[in-house]
């Protein structure tokens, strides 16, 4: 049986057009779903849910189900006009436009993942660089979300947060920039030197150390002096936590990454309700 840690957070309104945009979040160690209200700019209903074990697509499917029918209500689904899903996992390659073919996709991918007969494989384009993503979404999940809501909208959540880490790195007076987001056994990690992408990659991590050890290793091999670059941190973490801890033994300039972008344009959310921090990408997909 899985059990895990449950957050839901719901406002009313009595509306019944079709006004809210779902975003939705599935990865293996936890899934969440929020609806705006495209109208307001409000999020009117949250849920998140951190399962316990890394769990198999068929048992996120099994989950999802779950949270569909007991927090999704009637009254919210039929409101719902727009519907965007992120896949968070590490089955993803990106690939130079230069070397890209739609025809050899496959081939971006047999080297460092298990690709199974019964998987699709999809890309999204980077608008920020000249590559795509390609990578592996939940063919079970999209075929039950398309019986449920019809046609909808996709795409790698390390799409979404290299977009993000270019936007903010032109913000940033640093020669060297990271950011990573953090969740519950893996993260996500962006190296930026001179404005220009330089890695962008996803580890599991079971323990602080592995997590420190992760990032240690790859900034040694990309050369970057941990006494003078910026890293900024989201996601799943706060100071108190050992992940947090580790990092700012080792690198001086540390600091949260700023979401003011979310909060100027989602007008109620509250660090209290809805952290835009520790909720980066399941928000961002709503903009």
């Amino acid at each position: 049986m899985v059990t895990g840690q449950e957050n839901m957070v719901t406002t009313t309104n009595s509306l019944q057009h079709k006004d809210l945009k779902l975003s939705i979040l599935i990865s293996q160690d936890g899934l969440s779903f929020c609806t705006l209200n495209q109208k307001e700019n409000t999020v009117e209903y949250f849920y998140s849910k951190d399962f316990i074990d890394s769990l198999d697509p068929e048992k996120i499917l099994d989950e999802l189900k779950i949270a569909f029918k007991f927090h999704l209500e009637e009254n919210i689904e039929v409101r719902i006009k727009d519907v965007d899903v992120l896949f968070a996992n590490n089955l993803y390659s990106l690939v130079p436009q230069v070397y890209f073919s739609e025809d050899q996709l496959t081939d971006y991918l047999k080297f460092n993942t298990k690709i199974l007969k019964t998987d699709f494989i999809a890309f999204d384009e980077l608008t920020k660089l000249s590559a795509n993503n390609v990578y592996i979404p939940y063919t079970n999940i999209n075929n039950y979300l398309f019986e449920k809501f019809g046609t909808f909208n996709y795409k790698h959540s390390s799409t979404l947060f290299i977009d993000l880490c270019l936007d903010q790195a032109e913000k940033i007076d640093a020669s060297e920039i990271v950011f990573i987001h953090l969740q519950t056994k893996r993260f996500d990690i962006c190296c930026v030197r001179d404005k220009q992408l330089i890695l962008a990659n996803s580890f599991e991590y079971y323990t602080s150390q592995d997590f420190i050890y992760f990032v240690l290793f790859t900034l040694e091999q990309l050369k970057f002096n941990t006494e003078e670059l910026q890293l900024l941190v989201s996601g799943n973490v706060s100071e108190i936590d050992d992940t947090y801890q580790y990092l700012y033994t080792y690198i001086k300039n540390i600091s949260f990454l700023n979401t003011s972008f979310l909060t100027e344009k989602i007008s109620n959310l509250s660090q209290k309700v809805i952290n835009p921090k520790h909720n980066l990408f399941l928000l961002s997909n709503l903009l």
